[in-house]
């Protein structure tokens, strides 16, 4: 797999990089001008999967790990299409958010992430941690909680969940070429993962067992 990089981050499956007339198109219909750095992450992560996680504080002193892996794409939208366009349609009438708020990725629920530009702080991010039910022994009620002050602070706390690539590597990798992709992954999101002794030992034993 070949992954494009912004940063510490692997993006898999990225679109080409947005068209000026599709960074106008969400901006007018933000009402916002998006900050340098989001436009350049677009560069490279427009519409792609992004499995990294950030730690957030879901209350009463509880740190969950997300990740809002799905990001969204430019071009036309309609309505909770994944792209920005049709994402900000959808939030607005359903979740009521304010102008100036950008919706830009979710994770495999619910839950959504979203750049605030509604402000002259330069843009903070903002989660809406979709609530679980009971049975689940975890957050119940849902929430809009702020998780960094800055995107470029949102970036810099994404991380690699290393325990679920080792997981992954020992349970559920079927090929070769999976564990291939899990290297370069690695290399950009954790360029010294092999003086990691577990990760390195999850990565041989792989290879031995699918080449037996």
């Amino acid at each position: 797999m070949t992954y494009s990089q912004f940063r510490h981050l692997a993006i898999e499956r990225a679109m080409p990089a947005p068209t000026t007339a599709e960074i106008e198109a969400i901006e007018t219909l933000l009402g916002a001008k998006l900050p340098a750095t989001f436009r350049s992450y677009l560069e490279v992560a427009n519409g792609g999967y992004l499995e990294y996680a950030i730690n957030v504080d879901t209350g009463d002193g509880r740190i969950e790990s997300i990740s809002f892996c799905g990001l969204f794409r430019t071009g036309a939208g309609d309505f909770s299409d994944e792209t920005f366009v049709g994402e900000l349609r959808s939030c607005r009438e359903f979740m009521k958010i304010p102008a100036g708020v950008l919706p830009f990725a979710r994770d495999g629920g619910g839950s959504l992430v979203f750049l605030d530009l509604s402000s002259n702080d330069g843009g903070s991010v903002v989660a809406f941690i979709q609530g679980l039910p009971g049975w689940a022994g975890r957050r119940t009620e849902s929430a809009f909680i702020k998780i960094a002050s800055s995107f470029d602070e949102y970036l810099g706390n994404l991380h690699l969940d290393r325990e679920a690539v080792i997981d992954h590597l020992i349970h559920d990798a079927t090929e070769s070429s999976q564990v291939i992709a899990t290297e370069e992954w690695l290399d950009i999101g954790l360029p010294r993962w092999k003086e990691d002794q577990e990760l390195m030992q999850a990565v041989v034993q792989a290879k031995a067992r699918l080449r037996a």
